[in-house]
């Protein structure tokens, strides 16, 4: 069973030499890499071309930019492996993850196995960052304990830390790429309905380096809503999709005193006082990460059209 790593990049010049180093320091090293600069106008090329490198064998793949989705079909294109492992180009993968995948696809024949995605802590972070990771946690919670496929759950994985074989990726097609967003979310659903089994695998760990100011987290979750409300409308799948902190009541179907609650924290001066670092320090955690909820909840599943 041969392996192809593939790591799509878009102008990551400042953030490749993080994945590689973590590459190299893999518990296994049996594995062809797959770099795929999709477009990048930086000094990608000029940085993988001048890199030393102990990785077994690295492949440079230069193309127009395709978006993510177009990205990652032309590394699994170009890859020989019989077992694809992807990751994004900002992660930092634990030593044992590439270990992790083959075990399982050693083990379960011809299924998807994403892995964990764990926002990288360190000392100075911000309070949002904080809320952002205690977020994190406490959505993937449940499925830490998961016996089984989560099929039965949500069908889902992140394609940031995933493992597919080469023939079942090519079977579903690859990625959907007329999708600039959830390409992920859309596979696993139309894997879930072809009856192929998908897993989240607890020890197969990538930290990923993502500190956003709170508009910023604002501005993906709306970008978010609005590519899964773009895959139930025209793609007819993720009708269900849960966000990690929304609420699934539409506006109208909330008590007065809740939809009212919510259209306070709308209000541009409670996002103001989310950004003082200071001021939201001297809360309790509970209190802070309360606060949080609200604003962006509202500001993204209640009021998208606010004005940030």
């Amino acid at each position: 069973m041969t392996t192809s790593v593939i790591v799509p990049t878009y102008n990551g010049c400042h953030k490749l030499e993080t994945i590689l180093s973590s590459l190299e320091s893999q518990s296994i090293q049996d594995f062809e890499t797959v770099v795929v600069v999709d477009g990048s106008t930086d000094d990608t090329i000029r940085f993988l071309s001048s890199r030393q490198t102990c990785l077994k064998e690295i492949k440079i793949i230069e193309q127009p930019n395709k978006g993510r989705a177009g990205a990652r079909n032309s590394g699994a294109n170009n890859a020989k492996g019989d077992i694809l492992i992807f990751f994004d180009d900002d992660m930092k993968l634990d030593p044992a993850c590439i270990a992790s995948h083959l075990h399982h696809q050693s083990s379960v024949a011809m299924s998807i196995a994403g892995g964990r995605q764990i926002l990288f802590r360190q000392k100075g972070d911000s309070i949002f960052h904080q809320y952002r990771c205690h977020i994190s946690e406490k959505w993937e919670q449940p499925l830490l304990g998961l016996q089984g496929a989560v099929n039965s759950v949500q069908p889902f994985f992140t394609a940031a830390n995933f493992s597919v074989p080469q023939t079942l990726f090519q079977r579903l097609g690859g990625f959907n790429e007329a999708l600039t967003d959830a390409e992920d979310q859309e596979m696993a659903i139309r894997a879930d309905q072809n009856g192929i089994a998908i897993f989240f695998l607890s020890h197969a760990v990538a930290f990923h380096n993502d500190e956003l100011s709170i508009r910023n987290y604002i501005k993906r979750l709306r970008q978010y809503q609005r590519a899964h409300l773009s895959l139930s409308e025209v793609f007819g799948v993720g009708k269900d999709v849960v966000y990690p902190n929304g609420d699934d009541d539409a506006l109208e179907s909330l008590s007065f005193f809740k939809a009212t609650v919510y259209q306070i924290f709308g209000w541009p001066c409670f996002l103001r006082t989310a950004e003082k670092e200071c001021f939201m320090k001297v809360m309790p955690a509970a209190v802070r990460h309360k606060f949080f909820d609200l604003v962006t909840t509202s500001n993204v599943v209640y009021y998208p059209e606010n004005q940030l």
